[in-house]
């Protein structure tokens, strides 16, 4: 049994981009929700939407260009034995300029790049590249 949903949610995700899946399921929770939603305006996955089942689960559709998936690679940061957490003036960098950081804050969750902006710290959660 995988101890979080979340690291679950991104490990199935990256799992399905490199299997070239169209679409992934995982179980849904608000939190990965709003990892999709982050995902879904940084143009990593082209969708998802929420079963109305007893078992919530969400259906994420991954984006694509040509035959290459547009994740590459997911970096986990923080894990349950070890959180990583960070202040806005010290938040990591990206491999690429188009790496989403996935952070989360007392206002939500949201990229690096908003954190940084809004001048708030946080968990450092996961790296989209």
């Amino acid at each position: 049994m995988i101890a979080s949903t979340s690291i679950d949610f991104l490990i199935r995700i990256k799992n399905g981009a490199r299997a070239g899946r169209k679409t992934i399921t995982a179980p849904a929770s608000k939190f990965c929700v709003a990892i999709a939603n982050l995902m879904k305006k940084a143009g990593y996955i082209a969708d998802y939407s929420l079963s109305e089942d007893v078992k919530k689960e969400i259906t994420v559709t991954l984006a694509y260009e040509g035959r290459d998936s547009k994740i590459s690679d997911i970096a986990l940061y923080s894990k349950p034995g070890r959180r990583l957490y960070t202040t806005s003036l010290a938040m990591p960098w990206g491999k690429t300029k188009e790496s989403l950081i996935i952070i989360s804050t007392s206002a939500g969750v949201m990229s690096q790049k908003e954190a940084k902006a809004k001048k708030l710290g946080g968990e450092v959660i996961a790296e989209i590249y």
